[in-house]
């Protein structure tokens, strides 16, 4: 019984219940994210039957090829495939996240993420690490891909509060400036092959620097891993240490120019850059994932969007740690699902309808949140009536 009542109460602060009222957990929390998505879902199922085609078809082939159903044949591929874009959205969502308890809007994660890539292309690849033993490679080259991806996200919170420019505005021009220099300078010039090696993209890391399979033949690998003690490492630092606590303080009253936090003596400048710089190695992280673990090389021609995917998987997982990993997991499988569903003659692109949707339901959670407190008050007062009747 003990154990389920811890378990219980790491879930309860894993997603970020109300500390300051007396211990007392908000159901909701948990509630507006899972009525959005089921909102999402719905209003999915009436477009596809407007359409003329068969939304349980359609849900049927989503979800039954998404890797979260075993039981077909092409299950433990899927699976793996459901696992790797897990750990590569909840890379970004816990960095668009770990700004959010700051107050602040990192727009920056795809930029943050692609600097993180070229720097563990590079340390993967090198000479001086080439050599590097296979268990100690990848982890050298997850380091450097962090620090890289965080110093680019800490130069918008110094630009911030050094000469006030707004985060927002700062990471953008960032995210251009990183991918138009990795892309259009670093793969086609110093970190290209010579003539003679005919590669398309950046030298391929050495072999010591990938990271380790874990369900072969697929390429399912450690990053899952990683990822989770990432999220777990978030969370402690959050919600366990001074530091977590001074950035939540400065989100809690970003609104109101932080000056309680100021009051209580708190460094603001100094956690703004020190959060920036995390949420910036959060999506570092990411980056040396798609680099050690599924490309092995920088390609010429990457495909932006993790980083953009992060602020939806950030906000429907309520800026929360382990409901980040939830939402990861949860726009995974749509995505993994998704070509499936042109046996039913739908677009495989109407996953991102339903990720929509959902992210719009999220945006709408004061209204979510007004309508699921009134049903809880009317489940309240039918129980309450009984009772007040026998009692008389």
């Amino acid at each position: 019984m003990s154990d389920n009542r811890n378990i219980v109460r790491w879930i309860r602060s894993a997603f970020g219940f109300d500390r300051q009222s007396n211990g007392r957990g908000d159901p909701l929390k948990i509630l507006v994210p899972l009525v959005s998505i089921a909102l999402a879902l719905i209003l999915g199922m009436v477009v596809i039957a407007v359409s003329g085609r068969d939304p349980f078809e359609a849900y049927a082939l989503l979800f039954g090829d998404s890797g979260l159903i075993p039981g077909s044949a092409s299950w433990k591929r899927e699976f793996a495939e459901l696992l790797l874009k897990t750990a590569l959205y909840s890379a970004t969502g816990l960095s668009i996240a770990m700004a959010f308890k700051a107050g602040l809007f990192n727009i920056g994660a795809e930029g943050q993420f692609w600097v993180g890539a070229i720097a563990a292309t590079f340390i993967g690849y090198w000479g001086p690490f080439a050599h590097l033993p296979r268990v100690i490679h990848p982890a050298v080259c997850i380091l450097f891909a962090m620090l890289a991806g965080g110093c680019w996200a800490a130069l918008a919170g110094y630009l911030k509060v050094k000469r006030g420019v707004n985060e927002v505005i700062g990471t953008i021009m960032l995210n251009w400036t990183a991918w138009f220099l990795i892309t259009g300078w670093l793969v086609l010039g110093p970190m290209a092959p010579i003539a003679t090696k005919f590669i398309s993209g950046t030298y391929y890391i050495a072999e010591t620097a990938k990271l380790t399979r874990i369900m072969p033949p697929t390429r399912l690998n450690t990053s899952i891993l990683i990822a989770l003690v990432a999220a777990y490492a978030t969370w402690f630092l959050l919600y366990k240490t001074t530091i977590g606590y001074e950035i939540r303080a400065i989100g809690h009253t970003a609104v109101l120019g932080m000056e309680a936090p100021r009051a209580q003596g708190i460094n603001v400048n100094k956690r703004i850059v020190q959060a920036m710089f995390l949420a910036g190695a959060l999506s570092g992280l990411g980056g040396a994932f798609f680099i050690l673990g599924l490309q092995f090389q920088f390609p010429n021609t990457a495909i932006m969007g993790y980083g953009w995917t992060g602020i939806g998987i950030a906000l429907i997982g309520q800026g929360e740690p382990f409901g980040v990993i939830l939402s990861s997991l949860f726009i995974a499988a749509l995505r993994t699902g998704a070509t499936s569903m042109q046996v039913a003659g739908i677009p495989k692109t109407f996953s991102n309808i339903i990720e929509g949707l959902a992210v719009g339901f999220i945006a709408l959670q004061v209204a979510v949140r007004f309508y699921l407190v009134k049903l809880m008050e009317r489940r309240r007062l039918r129980k309450a009536a009984p009772e007040s009747k026998e009692a008389v």
